[in-house]
């Protein structure tokens, strides 16, 4: 019986624990535990009674006198009631308290926070229209975006209705995307009655509508309503759930579908009330996606802004493309370029515009096609993207052994062009001539801050008696870790040996090669000269390589080749390593082997930088067929090097991401390489960083990294559409020297969230209608639902340990003071 009465006990304080009680009443009651029930009952109460007659018959049949009849009779009812007690003692009679409790029911409130509620429709339909103008209290609603009618929705203006949400049960207000999270809690009517609150005094505490925050940001990557239903029912434990209110477009894109929401709902005897925002009109869009533009572009060279155009549910509509340009410092906005193309539904069209700038800074490019007729989304029908022009020249260090026809034709071109400053050292000129270059310099950079000042660095045919181990070291640093670019061309004169020093191995093995042990027997076998030439072979794939383009196009690209793949002297390497790209092989059939013709040309990144290898000297002969074709394909090597700085930030530090392109919500990861004035990894505690987005500045921090020296980290979440410039300013030698490094991401929304922007107003029906007796309602009808849902609160009375009545001294004191007081009377009226 004892361990029956625990087990109960325990289940009502777990249904407490985990249901929310607002309300108790206490009470106490007496209780015979052993009292038996039915005939049992009767025989033992005739029993006792006939006990107490036989008591009484024998005082009064009592032999001797000197009592009179009143005075047994009072000696009967003392020895009755003896017999009286102990048979209640028998029935063991116990205290016990009930706690009788009332257990409040919830509404859970779910509002869709995702991307989509920031779209703006049209509304096709009159009747959606005047629904959303009804709401709005507008007579315009072109424009108005869903989080706005939601918002209006729950302002305090309009929260009537979940006031009377809350008239029978407490009511919990989630918004949810990927994740539900609680924006608030209001009490029940009964609850606030019972805490005796006073709603006119103490609003904070009374838990009205009027306290919650129901701002939207309307930045969720996706739409997951399954996970936020679940959740939101599992956080409330046991507690009775009376119904639920959707206010939601219904893009339901990651998580059950409509009709297993519905069944999970069912399972649980929970009602959904869906209320659809949004139009629901099948949609007529044409949307820009997928603008593409170089971060960084130098002044007065071509680059190409790209965009693909998408129709959905317009047939062969004639749209006029048009690209804006706008220059950030002076504010000016203008169409540049336009483009026409017919459009269909379920189409795909690439549009293409080439820009060249002569002024330098931040231009900003929007891609935009008109609104069509009756278009359900007017916002995702432009997009922007950045290109920082920039007229930092490129700093390029060329040394070479000799004065070579390469040598002699690469220098006197990069001295012509206005976005290089190159450095020359000729190893083979006496100490007191002039040297090359647009910065004269009398020494080889041998210091980290002389070597690292350059963005790339081309070693043609080197002497290896000027390099030992420490500058093979300085150049790994240089390339892997600081972004830098560094090209090694080969020639008969200095590289075979120069290709075997060991001291020089962190050097070698930047390049993209994997150089052969037996070079020398090969060089052997096919002569140090040759006296005809040999086809150069670029595989398919290359043609579209920046360094290898000679003209607009890929078709372009191939004729010019065709005129240029000749190579007469080579250096043989192995093969490529599994990361190159290799821009050429040897095209005679002799110079084959197991891993493919011999490899001419290849590049490869390594770490935050490039290297390249070129295995002949002959390029000074392309000029025989154009001199701008030696020129341009030179140039754009010498470029492609030196990107790695150029996109990373400057010659102080580099910026990585994971990639350009994030959607809204998603976090941005921020990885920087930070060097002091003396290119020493930068040691401090934090770094503080900046990101901009349409002239609003934030600050976010940037920590280090474990056993990473100068690497930091940090990350931030994007709230809006466009780009984010990205901003760490590092110290020079003084306060008042600060050198920017920056970078920009492109934030969109993301793409599952607008591919279908109608408002799925046949899953949210089937959703609600498939529940446990929900239904679905267009937002003029949400002051109907309150009085649909009932007042599901529970009573529970917990019972507490029963306390025994008998087993105490005073009832023994009782029986034996009843015992001894007939005892007495006995003897002092003289009987037995």
């Amino acid at each position: 019986m004892h361990s029956v009465a625990w087990d109960i006990l325990s289940f009502s304080w777990l249904s407490a624990a985990i249901a929310p009680v607002t309300r108790e009443q206490e009470t106490f009651v007496t209780e015979l535990r052993r009292m038996p029930e039915g005939w049992w009952a009767v025989g033992f109460a005739a029993l006792v009674l006939a006990a107490c007659w036989l008591v009484m018959g024998m005082y009064q049949r009592e032999g001797r006198r000197g009592a009179s009849p009143r005075a047994r009779t009072v000696l009967g009812l003392l020895r009755c009631s003896v017999l009286l007690i102990l048979a209640i003692i028998l029935l063991e009679p116990v205290s016990v308290r009930i706690v009788r409790q009332w257990v409040d029911s919830y509404t859970i409130v779910l509002v869709d926070d995702s991307s989509s509620m920031d779209l703006a429709d049209t509304y096709r339909s009159p009747q959606a229209a005047t629904r959303v103008a009804t709401i709005m209290s507008a007579e315009e609603t072109q424009g108005v975006r869903r989080r706005e009618i939601v918002e209006t929705m729950l302002n305090a203006n309009n929260r009537a209705w979940l006031t009377e949400l809350a008239v029978n049960n407490r009511v919990k207000v989630y918004s949810f995307s990927d994740e539900p999270e609680l924006r608030g809690t209001i009490r029940s009517a009964g609850e606030r009655e019972s805490l005796g609150v006073n709603e006119d005094k103490d609003e904070q505490s009374s838990g009205k509508a009027d306290d919650i925050s129901l701002a939207m940001t309307s930045a969720g990557p996706v739409t997951n309503l399954d996970r936020a239903l679940r959740l939101s029912i599992e956080s409330l434990g046991s507690a009775p759930i009376a119904g639920v209110v959707l206010l939601s477009d219904g893009g339901l894109n990651e998580g059950g579908r409509a009709v297993d929401i519905a069944r999970y709902a069912k399972s649980r005897d929970i009602a959904v009330y869906a209320v659809g925002v949004g139009d629901p009109s099948p949609p007529r869009n044409v949307r820009v996606t997928e603008t593409l533009a170089p971060e960084n572009a130098l002044q007065r060279d071509p680059f190409a802004v790209t965009a693909k155009v998408v129709g959905e549910g317009v047939d062969d509509e004639l749209l006029l493309v048009e690209l804006l340009e706008k220059h950030v410092a002076t504010g000016s906005e203008h169409v540049v370029d336009t483009r026409t193309l017919t459009l269909g539904t379920g189409e795909t069209k690439s549009v293409s515009f080439e820009r060249r700038q002569d002024r330098v800074g931040r231009y900003i490019y929007t891609v935009r096609v008109p609104e069509v007729e009756a278009e359900s989304v007017v916002d995702d029908n432009s997009q922007q993207v950045t290109v920082n022009v920039i007229d930092a020249r490129t700093r390029v260090l060329v040394v070479s052994g000799g004065p070579s026809w390469d040598y002699r034709f690469l220098t006197r071109l990069l001295e012509r062009d206005d976005t290089i400053d190159v450095s020359c050292w000729l190893q083979s000129a006496d100490l007191s001539s002039v040297r090359d270059g647009n910065t004269v310099i009398d020494h080889l950079p041998r210091l980290a801050e002389e070597l690292f000042e350059y963005d790339a660095i081309v070693l043609m045919d080197p002497d290896a008696s000027e390099f030992d181990q420490a500058w093979a070291q300085l150049a790994d640093r240089f390339v892997a870790e600081h972004g830098g670019g560094l090209l090694y061309t080969a020639a008969r004169a200095r590289s075979p040996l120069f290709l075997r020093q060991v001291s020089l191995s962190p050097l070698i093995d930047l390049l993209p090669v994997v150089l052969d042990t037996e070079a020398d027997l090969v060089l052997n076998q096919i002569g140090h000269y040759q006296s005809k030439p040999a086809p150069i072979d670029i595989p398919e794939a290359s043609f579209h390589h920046n360094i290898l383009r000679l003209a607009g196009d890929a078709v372009a690209t191939k004729l010019a080749w065709r005129g240029l793949s000749q190579v007469y002297w080579h250096y043989p390497v192995l093969r490529a390593k599994p990361a190159a790209t290799v821009l050429m092989r040897h095209g005679d059939p002799r110079m084959r082997h197991a891993w493919g013709g011999h490899v001419l040309a290849a590049v490869q990144f390594v770490g935050a930088g490039r290297s390249g290898f070129l295995a002949f000297d002959g390029t000074w002969r392309w000029r025989r067929s154009g001199v701008e074709n030696f020129d341009r394909f030179w140039i754009q090597m010498v470029r492609y090097l030196a990107e790695g700085k150029l996109l990373g930030g400057t010659k102080r530090g580099l910026l990585l991401t994971e990639r350009d392109r994030y959607a809204i919500g998603e976090s941005v990861t921020i990885t920087a390489r930070l060097l002091d004035e003396q290119f020493e990894p930068m040691r401090k505690a934090e770094v503080k960083a900046t990101f901009e987005i349409e002239g609003e500045k934030r600050d976010f921090l940037l920590t280090p990294q474990r056993e990473r020296a100068g690497w930091y980290e940090g990350r931030f979440v994007p709230t809006q559409n466009g780009t984010y410039r990205i901003e760490v300013q590092v110290p020079g030698r003084s306060t008042a020297e600060l050198t920017t490094i920056a970078r920009e991401v492109r934030v969109s929304r993301p793409n599952i969230e607008v591919l279908n922007p109608q408002m799925a107003r046949e899953d949210l029906t089937l959703l609600a209608t498939q529940s446990a007796g929900g239904a679905y309602f267009e937002i003029d009808e949400l002051n109907e639902i309150p009085g649909l849902i009932p007042d599901r609160h529970e009573e529970v009375s917990v019972r507490s340990r029963p306390t025994s009545l008998w087993d105490n001294g005073w009832t023994l004191t009782l029986l034996i003071g009843l015992l001894s007081v007939e005892w007495f009377c006995r003897k002092w009226k003289h009987l037995l």
